[in-house]
């Protein structure tokens, strides 16, 4: 603990500024000090485009806090999820050179796919809609991701498993899919797909920091990853080959800024894939979902905006595109479940007054009895002992008990329940989705229920205000 109260002064403190300053620059610097001791961030590194050019690319507190070196703009951290951005980029050249097609079964690529997966495609895959089931979900990811694994084996933890739905049925996010991506490229390319995304977009871009994570390889100014649990924990290193092209590289917000220079510039592929890239995914009942091909995409307060973002063991991140405005703010940090989205999109806010944090505010319970059993859940979180009734099977085998454990010892350490409030609630597909404002001690947080209609718990998430 005393180790940890030296950083939480020295991050209060550290501050490297690389590229340039601008009239919002003291706002942020105060926002992310307040924001990493609340979060308990041990850095952050970020960067602002505007108007095509590159505005502000910074560091605040620790890359390592044993070492306690600093964050810079240059500092590399593992970007997780953003990686299904490049692999989508990649599958779109092949696409326009001929050697994939969007709505081509995933058979006529993947020898010894199951007889199940016969109806999906591409497109499936890239747009999450596959039905096929997540890998990272079959049992304790954390362990997994910290061991090597071969490809067959990896596919295999799924192959034997019914599809969650019809494809096309509804949208799903599943790693699955870009992992089977990152196969699908390497046998359309002719190379491995660490070799293809070098030589067709990391080396044209000059994108030299960018690569795959190897714990094994010595990647100057890496960031460690870390876990909060009350104190802070090093994060388990990731294996390249558990993430692959679902999520396996690391960058800087340097070279992230590049890749948007390129994604503004139009300069990587037609605009016919862009369009195809950034266009919502229609289901099969005509309905849309806001993702496209690796980006997530919507309207914010009236501004367009194209989307990802990335959490390992040990690092939470997002790219957030504002295109009509011409602002981008990429965003990396080193705390696992980290609210980086809410970070870039408070950042965003100081340039686009309409996309700045408002109060959030409670709104009508039309169901008190079910506020009040998910308000005994979270205690029951809280205290480590929930009953696992109150789950469907599949959340029981991700959160039980490793995952119950870990959310018990971020709440235990934020202090007694103060309230409870409902601040939204959606109908999606077969579930009921609630979202409330739980302020624990100091620390506000938001928790996600999702209901099965049997009013099973399906999923609950928690991320700082």
């Amino acid at each position: 603990m005393r180790h940890t109260s030296a950083w939480i002064g020295l991050a209060g403190a550290l501050f490297v500024q690389v590229v340039g300053s601008s009239a919002h620059a003291d706002k942020i610097d105060d926002y992310f000090k307040a924001e990493m001791s609340k979060q308990h961030i041990p850095g952050i590194s970020v960067a602002v485009v505007r108007d095509g050019k590159l505005e502000t690319a910074r560091g605040y507190g620790l890359a390592n806090v044993e070492l306690e070196s600093a964050v810079t703009g240059n500092t590399v951290f593992e970007i997780g999820s953003m990686t299904k951005q490049f692999t989508a980029t990649l599958v779109m050249m092949l696409v326009e050179e001929g050697k994939i097609g969007l709505d081509d079964k995933i058979s006529k690529y993947l020898e010894g796919t199951p007889e199940t997966w016969k109806e999906v495609t591409v497109r499936h895959l890239l747009t999450h809609t596959s039905g096929v089931h997540g890998y990272t979900e079959v049992g304790d990811f954390m362990a997994l991701a910290r061991n090597p694994h071969t490809q067959a084996e990896i596919v295999k933890m799924v192959s034997g498993l019914p599809l969650d739905f019809k494809p096309g049925e509804k949208w799903q996010y599943s790693n699955t899919g870009y992992y089977l991506l990152g196969m699908i490229v390497e046998k359309a390319g002719g190379k491995p797909y660490d070799s293809f995304l070098k030589e067709r977009i990391l080396t044209p871009l000059a994108m030299n920091e960018t690569r795959n994570g190897d714990p094994a390889t010595l990647i100057p100014r890496r960031a460690n990853g870390y876990l909060w649990s009350g104190k802070y924990e090093n994060a388990p290193p990731l294996q390249p080959s558990s993430a692959f092209a679902a999520g396996e590289l690391v960058s800087t917000v340097g070279d992230l800024a590049k890749w948007d220079a390129a994604l503004a510039a139009g300069s990587l592929l037609k605009k016919s894939s862009f369009q195809e890239i950034w266009t919502p995914v229609k289901l099969n009942d005509g309905k849309t979902f806001d993702y496209g091909f690796g980006w997530a995409v919507g309207n914010r307060e009236g501004h367009r905006f194209q989307s990802h973002g990335g959490g390992t063991a040990g690092f939470s991140t997002v790219i957030t595109r504002y295109p009509d405005d011409k602002l981008t703010v990429i965003l990396l940090t080193n705390r696992a479940g980290s609210n980086a989205t809410a970070l870039a999109q408070a950042v965003a806010g100081f340039y686009i007054p309409a996309l700045a944090a408002k109060e959030v505010k409670p709104i009508e319970d039309r169901s008190p009895k079910i506020t009040e059993r998910l308000k005994a859940i979270t205690l029951s979180l809280a205290s480590g002992n929930p009953s696992p009734d109150e789950f469907t099977p599949e959340a029981k085998k991700i959160l039980f008990p490793d995952k119950i454990l870990e959310g018990k010892a971020v709440l235990t350490q934020m202090g007694p329940l103060k309230s409870f409030a409902l601040i939204a609630e959606k109908e999606f597909e077969k579930t009921h989705r609630y979202q409330y404002r739980a302020v624990f001690g100091e620390t506000a947080l938001n928790i996600t229920f999702v209901l099965t209609a049997e009013g099973k718990i399906a999923g609950v998430g928690m991320q700082p205000e």
